[in-house]
């Protein structure tokens, strides 16, 4: 098994094409790394995902100097693309293979921002390269860059196979990233009886499906098998546990409340559609991203066929007037919806924490986080208008009236 060069403190940060390119000229051309899992132990469970697809378009990102693909493509599976952000190794990659392997092709190219069309790829193979963006130190910022090119450049119906040690930073996001519209497995992959190694490497393997659609993951880690760490074996296990969970509780039909990440990952299916009398209830913001989180509801108009003033809107809330019954209650807020004559109306509920924000700040803020929402009209030019409920204290000029609904409503801002 090939050794890791020694580092120093600086070569320690893998999410460095610097450090990368200096880690590669360490060890020198010709020589092959593997991080964990090699060949002998995943070759049964990947080549169970891959039987009789010898012409499968295969993406390899953040290749290295791993042998994995020379070893597929010994086995008959040609079309294989690997990419990778140092200059050093892709170099060194191509003078290995370029006449032994001609069909096997090399790109300097960044898995955060690749250069692909959208579902180029029917099977992408990731050994580590996930688990190499998500320092702790760095958060999840890249790890989600990363899976949403993945998710862009693989064709529907296409496999993603992710070897991992599954810490827990890692299988977090992959559950979350991966819980609308895709049917996922996980197994432990045999170590050899000899291996020292002190981690247990896992198998991810996602399939992209229908959006919106959640399925139960399913686990091929045993409780009752004997691995080389069994602590993190029964951390997995666990972690599927609740996940699973949360995903029966999405199948339940109880009406949920959605981050606006869950509906940009396809929770409530296509966002660019209008879907009639589709009404979801969402959290928009998070600490980091915006000033404030605000509670809203999703609403499509229930007759589409009608001509609307607004193919979205946003229709502001004030905390004085929230439990009203026509703000508070689902009949109310739809007949909001046809009197705003909006397509798609998103409602904000403002509550005290937002007690001290002037409207324009609140409209700021909420200006980016509603954009994902809007749907696609390509005719559609104009921004999208801000309402607001009057807040029935103070007395407020009102500059147009829904027809038979006594709001009170007025442009925000």
């Amino acid at each position: 098994m090939a050794t890791t060069p020694a580092l120093d403190d600086a070569l320690l940060d893998f999410t460095s094409r610097e450090n990368w390119d200096k880690f590669f000229a360490l060890r020198g051309d010709g020589d092959s790394f593997e991080w964990y899992a090699e060949w002998p132990q995943i070759k049964a469970p990947l080549l169970s995902l891959l039987l009789g697809e010898e012409g499968t378009e295969i993406l390899v990102p953040g290749c290295g100097s791993s042998s994995l693909s020379e070893q597929l493509y010994d086995l008959g599976f040609r079309r294989i693309t690997n990419v990778d952000f140092s200059r050093v190794i892709v170099a060194d990659m191509l003078r290995r293979h370029a006449r032994v392997r001609p069909q096997m092709r090399w790109r300097v190219m960044d898995m955060t921002n690749m250069q692909f069309p959208d579902g180029s790829f029917d099977f992408i193979l990731d050994k580590g390269g996930l688990d190499a963006l998500m320092e702790p130190e760095v958060g999840t910022k890249l790890g989600m860059k990363y899976l949403d090119e993945a998710k862009r450049v693989l064709k529907l119906g296409g496999k993603f196979a992710c070897f991992t040690l599954a810490e827990s930073h890692v299988l977090d996001l992959l559950l979350s990233e991966f819980r609308f519209g895709w049917d996922m497995t996980i197994q432990a992959i045999a170590s050899e009886p000899s291996s020292k190694s002190a981690f247990q490497t896992f198998m991810v393997v996602m399939v992209k499906g229908k959006m919106g659609v959640v399925h139960t993951i399913k686990s091929l880690v045993d409780q009752s098998a004997e691995y080389c760490n069994m602590q993190q074996a029964n951390a997995v296990i666990h972690a599927l546990q609740n996940e699973n969970k949360i995903r029966e509780s999405h199948n339940s039909g109880v009406d949920i409340l959605f981050s606006l990440r869950d509906l940009q990952l396809g929770a409530i299916g296509d966002l660019k559609v209008i879907v009639p009398g589709r009404r979801r209830q969402l959290i928009l913001g998070e600490q980091g991203s915006s000033l404030y989180c605000y509670k809203a509801v999703l609403m499509d108009a229930k007759n589409q066929t009608e001509t609307f003033a607004y193919h979205c809107g946003v229709f502001i809330v004030p905390k004085a007037r929230a439990q009203e019954w026509l703000f508070a209650s689902e009949e109310g807020q739809w007949l909001v919806v046809e009197s705003a004559k909006a397509a798609r109306l998103i409602m904000v509920f403002l509550d005290s924490r937002h007690a001290s924000a002037d409207i324009d700040v609140i409209k700021k803020d909420l200006s980016p986080l509603v954009m994902d929402l809007e749907p696609e009209y390509p005719e559609e030019t104009d921004p999208m208008p801000f309402m607001m409920a009057s807040d029935g204290v103070k007395q407020r000029d009102v500059l147009q009236e829904f027809i038979g609904v006594n709001t009170g409503w007025r442009e925000a801002g």
